[in-house]
C-alpha cells in the first residue's frame, strides 16, 4: 500500500510538472493593432517578447514611423540656422527611438532596425550639407555619396555664374522629357530666366531638382520585403476587420 502511494504521488507530480512546463512555454496574450485599412486583434506569446517590444516593432519598424521625417531641407520659408536646428531635433528623436527602444529580438527585425539607422544617418548628412550649401555651396564637396549627376549639379552650384545657368538649362531639358506638359515647363523656365532674379531661380532649381533629387535617389533604402510575413510570424489567431481599399 505504501509503495502504491509513493508511485501514485510521483505520477501526480510528473503531470503537474508537465502542465507547468506547457503553461510557461507559451503564455498567450491579446494584442490589438491598426493598419491603414484594418483593425486587427491577435495573440502573442508573452514568454518570447513583451507587449511593449511588440508594440514598438509594429509602430516604428513595421509601420515605418522611425524613418518618416517631418522635415524638408529645402524649405525656403525658413533660414538655414532654423532649418539646421529643426533637423538636429528630428534626427535626435528618430535615432533615440531606433537605438534605445526595445524591439522584438529576432534577426529580421533587428536587421530592419540597423537599416533604418543607416538610412537616418545618411538622410541627416545629405540634409545638413544641403542646408549649409545655401550659405556656402562648397560644403557639398564634403558629401561623398554621389554619382556623375550629383557632381555635375554640385560643381555648377559651387561655380555659379554661366556654369550654373548652363546646368539649369540642361536640367530644364531633362525635366521636359519626363513632364506631361513640356511646353508649360518651357514657358516657366523662359519667364524665370529673363527675370531680374534669374540667378536666384537658377540656384533654387538646380539645388532642388538637380542636386537634391539626384543625391536623395542614391540613399540606401530600407527594404519592405518580408515585412508583412515576418510580423505575422510574431502572432497567432489574427483576425482583421478591414475597409474596402
Amino acid at each position: 500500500m505504501e509503495k502504491y502511494n509513493i508511485t501514485h504521488h510521483r505520477g501526480i507530480a510528473i503531470v503537474l510538472l508537465l502542465l507547468c512546463h506547457l503553461n510557461l512555454s507559451a503564455q498567450y496574450a491579446n494584442f490589438q493593432y491598426n493598419t491603414e485599412l484594418c483593425d486587427c486583434t491577435a495573440l502573442f506569446d508573452s514568454t518570447k517578447y513583451t507587449r511593449q517590444q511588440l508594440q514598438n516593432t509594429f509602430e516604428y519598424l513595421y509601420s515605418r514611423q522611425a524613418i518618416y521625417v517631418n522635415f524638408y531641407a529645402l524649405d525656403r520659408d525658413k533660414e538655414p540656422k532654423e532649418l539646421l536646428d529643426l533637423l538636429k531635433k528630428e534626427y535626435k528623436q528618430k535615432l533615440d527611438i531606433l537605438e534605445h527602444y526595445e524591439f522584438v529580438n529576432v534577426p529580421f527585425w533587428q536587421e530592419q532596425r540597423k537599416e533604418m539607422i543607416r538610412h537616418i544617418n545618411n538622410y541627416y548628412e545629405l540634409s545638413r550639407v544641403t542646408i549649409q550649401a545655401r550659405i556656402n555651396p562648397s560644403v557639398l564637396f564634403n558629401y561623398k555619396l554621389v554619382d556623375n549627376d550629383c557632381k555635375f549639379y554640385r560643381n555648377a552650384l559651387v561655380a555659379g555664374g554661366s556654369q550654373l545657368l548652363k546646368a539649369w538649362s540642361i536640367l530644364n531639358e531633362r525635366q521636359k522629357k519626363k513632364n506631361g506638359s513640356p511646353e508649360n515647363l518651357q514657358l516657366i523656365y523662359e519667364e524665370r530666366y529673363n527675370s531680374p532674379n534669374r540667378m536666384k531661380y537658377a540656384r533654387e532649381e538646380v539645388m532642388t531638382y538637380g542636386w537634391w533629387n539626384s543625391a536623395n535617389a542614391l540613399l540606401p533604402d530600407v527594404s519592405y520585403e518580408g515585412i508583412e510575413k515576418n510580423f505575422n510570424k510574431l502572432l497567432k489567431n489574427i483576425n482583421c476587420d478591414c475597409d474596402e481599399p
